[in-house]
């Protein structure tokens, strides 16, 4: 029983720091997930008896948590969005998504074939598991409070926040498009049209569909149930389980289940006969479960790498991260906004915090468990480790900095043209 005691002595020190790391993080400057990695290196470093990675975890369990975690973050990031944001705002972030992600995962690709030298099928994994950026690990860059950001429009905020919402979902077809190339053995052998047709418009087109109307008919019951029958319910816990509700179904009716939770969150926001206070329960509910979820992840991650995941590549798969992190995202971002009018320091914030994370080791444990015979296995997990580093601890001491400094020029306040 000791080693129980241990477990819930740890964890439980661990998300009570947590309650106090919002607050904290804004005083020091320094993002909370870097003060979890250290909890979870002094966690590890003191034997609490986790079942710490070692170093990898395994496939299908680490899908499933990173899963639910993301899943979860879709939700708050859908609610997050006002109803009040012109074309002007969201062409930002479609312009990350349909721009910077394939540049991204163009030089990715072209860097794990003729630098990391990995093979063909490896090569299109590593540039879709680092398509995405992370709606979790995000948090400083993103939108806070719903109902304030909706009077008070913030275009730095809301371009990452909608950018990590859409190319989570997004990034999925080409993760399959790995996974299918690795079944067919060589582009010759891989059926292209039926991936297209299939893999990317249908399965995108139905997620987007379904959580829309999932998140207009959630929207319709609440307002309707009180208005007629004067049943009603004021619990957060609803947003937990229209997001598990909303992804299932979605995935059971062959579309994409993140991109459908967002859309359910987003369309749940926009219906206006809604009232915003509850709007904004539903939101600090995920945003407090998100939280929870958070804690115990990053702790494992911390495992992991003192347990030596890092060792498993070599100076190139390190060089490649530093280069994805430092000048391929930022790069791409400015290429993308280049024709935005915008000011430049806004165009460099929005492109240097594409933030990776969770949804990287999502995507990367799900193609191990579709096909187990990719070869790369150990560096790939690396690989990510370390560009989830260097994203947690390079913006994790930059963006709370960043965000005081635009605050105070206006950026952060001015409303979209």
């Amino acid at each position: 029983m000791k080693d129980h005691y241990l477990i819930l002595a740890g964890l439980g020190l661990a998300t009570l720091i947590m309650a106090w790391l919002p607050s904290l993080s804004q005083k020091i400057k320094v993002s909370s997930p870097i003060i979890l990695l250290l909890v979870g290196f002094l966690l590890f470093s003191v034997d609490i008896p986790l079942l710490w990675p070692d170093p990898l975890w395994n496939d299908q369990w680490l899908m499933y948590f990173s899963e639910i975690i993301v899943i979860i973050s879709l939700m708050g990031a859908g609610l997050k969005i006002g109803a009040h944001y012109s074309w002007s705002s969201w062409k930002k972030p479609l312009l990350l998504v349909f721009l910077t992600m394939p540049i991204c995962m163009v030089s990715a690709y072209l860097l794990g074939q003729y630098f990391l030298v990995l093979s063909v099928p490896s090569s299109l994994l590593l540039a879709a598991v680092l398509a995405p950026t992370d709606p979790v690990l995000a948090a400083e860059v993103q939108l806070k409070d719903p109902l304030e950001q909706e009077e008070d429009e913030n275009n730095i905020r809301f371009s990452l926040t909608a950018e990590a919402g859409l190319n989570d979902g997004i990034a999925y077809p080409f993760s399959y498009l790995a996974v299918l190339v690795a079944q067919a053995g060589s582009w010759a052998a891989f059926n292209f049209t039926d991936w297209l047709w299939d893999k990317f418009f249908l399965k995108i087109f139905l997620g987007i569909v379904i959580g829309f109307v999932i998140g207009r008919l959630i929207g319709f019951l609440l307002d309707r149930l009180y208005k007629y029958t004067g049943v009603e319910t004021f619990v957060g816990f609803l947003a937990l389980s229209l997001t598990i509700t909303t992804y299932g179904i979605s995935e059971l009716l062959h579309g994409y289940g993140f991109l459908a939770v967002f859309f359910a969150g987003f369309s749940l926001r926009y219906y206006e006969k809604v009232s915003g206070d509850y709007k904004k329960k539903l939101h600090d509910f995920v945003h407090e479960v998100e939280h929870l979820l958070l804690v115990v992840w990053i702790i494992l991650f911390g495992g992991s790498i003192m347990n030596g995941m890092l060792t498993l590549t070599d100076w190139r798969g390190i060089t490649f991260a530093f280069i994805f992190v430092l000048l391929i995202r930022p790069l791409a971002g400015l290429i993308a906004l280049a024709g935005v009018k915008e000011s430049k320091r806004s165009k460099f914030a929005i492109s240097f915090f594409g933030i990776r994370g969770i949804g990287s080791v999502f995507y990367l444990s799900w193609a191990m468990v579709q096909f187990d015979g990719f070869e790369f296995k150990n560096e790939l997990y690396s690989i990510t480790a370390y560009i989830i580093l260097i994203s947690i601890v390079l913006h994790g001491l930059t963006a709370p900095s960043a965000m005081d400094y635009f605050r105070r020029k206006g950026d952060l306040s001015k409303k979209p043209e």
